[in-house]
């Protein structure tokens, strides 16, 4: 897909008995759309998911290059680009394609349905 993708913020919503610490409730699965940006907040973390190909991945909802949510970028196939300046991420290993920096990745699981985030 092509053009800005609609993000959506889901509120924590405390903890789900489907997860113990350090793995946080981030999102139902359902909530989560193939090529859209999902802000969630597992533990309080700024955590963004997203789905392609049927996949999902799991970063920091922020830029390393200057900060900004990164979900209000653009997702095209495996690469997300950030809204600020233009820095592009493969979203299948969080390295940037314009230089050397890194998106931070968190490790994700799915149980019944929900998806959990580890945060450490």
């Amino acid at each position: 897909m092509v053009g800005k993708m609609s993000s959506e913020k889901v509120p924590e919503k405390g903890s789900n008995p489907d997860f113990e610490p350090p793995w946080f409730y981030a999102a139902d699965e359902n909530s989560l759309k193939e090529g859209k940006l999902l802000h969630v907040e597992p533990g309080g973390r700024n955590v963004l998911l997203l789905k392609t190909e049927g996949e999902i991945h799991a970063f920091t909802n922020i830029c390393p290059h200057a900060r900004c949510p990164m979900d209000r970028g653009r997702l095209e196939e495996f690469t997300l680009t950030c809204l600020c300046h233009g820095r592009r991420f493969d979203v299948r290993t969080g390295e940037c394609l314009n230089d050397s920096l890194q998106l931070k990745r968190y490790k994700w699981k799915l149980e019944g349905g929900k998806i959990g985030v580890k945060i450490e």
